[in-house]
C-alpha cells in the first residue's frame, strides 16, 4: 500500500471504483500492497461504514471523491464531506479528491480537511477540459492550488481520459497532449492517467448468446502514453465500470466479463428471464476455457468456480460484477509487478 504524503510508485494501480456494493466487495478481497483505490461516493453522509469495511489498512491511503449528483445545496454537501472525513479520521487515511470546478463552500471544507489531516489532495482533471482550447485549465489548476494553499508537491494529479474515444494509439496521442499542456508537470507528487475499457454499453459490442474478445484498449493506451511521457505516470482505469453514471432501467442480460492479458473475454447469455441457469452455464464455460486461471488466482475466480460447480448459488448481477472486478484487480496488479505494464 502507499503511505500518506508519499508518491504513488509506478508499479502501483489506481482503480476508479463507484461506491457501490460490488465495488466495495471486490476491494475488500484485494490485499495487494500496490493498490491505491479512488472511490466515488454520491452520498458521503452514509459512506463511512462501507469504506472502513472495504479498506482495512489503517496505514495506507485511499482516495475518496464525493460527487454531488443529488443536487444538494452546496453548503449542505460540503458539510457532509467534512462529516465523512471526521468519521474516517483515525481509522482510515483518506485523501480528498476534487476538481477545479468546486464551489467556494466545498473548497473551504476541503481546505479545512487538508489543514487537519496534512495529506494533501488529489486533483482530478478531465482530459477533454485540458484539450478544450476555450478553457484555460492551467489557470484553473493554479487558482485551485492558491485557494487551498498547496504546492504541487502535495498534490496527486489524475488526468481522467476515461471518455476519450478511438484506438489505443489515438487515445495515447491525446493523453500525451494533455501531459504536454499541464503546468509544472515534474512538480506534482504523482501523475496518474486513467483510461476506460468500457466507455460504451456492453450490449453495443457483444451480441447475446455469444463469447467475444474485446481488446483492453485502456491498458494499451496507457503503455503507449507511458513510453513517451516526460515523467513517470501511474496507471488507472474504471475496472469493469464506465465513466458515466447513466442508470440502467432493467436487469442486464447475464454476462461474465473475464480479464485476460491483453483483452476482455466476455460471455453473454441469451435473455433476462431465467438468469440462474444461465449464470451457471456462463461460469462453467469460463472454467472450461484455456484462459481460466484457476480458483486460487483471485476471489473472483473462486466465485466463478463455485458457481460452475454448484458449491455456491448462481449469483446475480452484483455478485458477478464483484467477481469480475476482483479478477481484474488481480490481473492488473500481477502484470504491473511482473511486466511493468497493466
Amino acid at each position: 500500500m502507499v503511505r500518506p504524503n508519499t508518491a504513488v510508485p509506478i508499479e502501483a494501480y489506481v482503480p476508479i471504483l463507484k461506491g457501490k456494493s460490488a465495488e466495495y466487495g471486490a476491494l475488500e478481497s484485494c490485499t495487494s500492497d500496490r493498490l491505491v483505490p479512488l472511490v466515488e461516493v454520491t452520498a458521503p453522509e452514509t459512506a463511512a461504514s462501507a469504506i472502513t469495511r472495504a479498506w482495512s489498512h489503517p496505514d495506507d491511503v485511499i482516495w475518496v471523491h464525493s460527487l454531488n449528483f443529488g443536487d444538494a445545496e452546496e453548503v449542505d454537501f460540503a458539510g457532509s464531506i467534512e462529516s465523512l472525513f471526521d468519521a474516517l479520521r483515525g481509522v482510515v487515511p483518506v485523501v480528498p479528491v476534487i476538481t477545479v470546478s468546486e464551489g467556494p463552500a466545498t473548497l473551504l471544507a476541503i481546505k479545512r480537511i487538508i489543514t487537519t489531516d496534512d495529506r494533501g489532495v488529489v486533483l482530478r482533471i478531465d482530459a477533454e477540459d485540458i484539450l478544450d482550447e476555450d478553457l484555460d485549465t492551467s489557470a484553473d489548476i493554479e487558482s485551485t492550488l492558491e485557494e487551498l494553499g498547496l504546492h504541487p508537491g502535495k498534490v496527486d494529479l489524475v488526468i481522467d481520459a476515461g471518455l476519450l474515444e478511438g484506438s489505443a494509439k489515438v487515445q495515447a496521442a491525446l493523453a500525451s497532449r494533455c501531459l504536454a499542456l499541464l503546468p509544472r508537470l515534474n512538480e506534482w507528487r504523482t501523475v496518474v492517467v486513467a483510461f476506460s475499457g468500457f466507455p460504451i454499453p456492453l450490449s453495443d459490442i457483444v451480441p447475446r448468446s455469444s463469447v467475444r474478445a474485446v481488446p483492453r484498449t485502456d491498458a494499451a493506451a496507457f503503455v503507449a502514453t507511458a513510453r513517451v511521457s516526460p515523467r513517470d505516470i501511474v496507471f488507472s482505469d474504471y475496472t469493469l465500470g464506465s465513466p458515466s453514471y447513466d442508470g440502467v432501467p432493467f436487469t442486464p442480460v447475464p454476462n461474465i466479463r473475464y480479464a485476460a492479458a491483453a483483452e476482455w473475454i466476455i460471455h453473454r447469455a441469451k435473455e433476462r428471464k431465467g438468469p440462474a441457469p444461465q449464470y451457471r452455464a456462463l461460469a462453467a464455460a469460463v472454467v472450461a476455457a484455456p484462459y481460466y486461471s484457476g480458483p486460487s488466482f483471485s476471489p473472483g475466480d473462486q466465485q466463478i468456480s463455485d458457481t460452475a460447480s454448484g458449491a455456491a448459488g448462481p449469483g446475480n448481477p452484483t455478485t458477478h460484477l464483484r467477481a469480475g472486478i476482483s479478477r481484474h484487480l488481480h490481473v492488473v496488479l500481477e502484470r504491473l509487478a511482473t511486466l511493468g505494464e497493466p
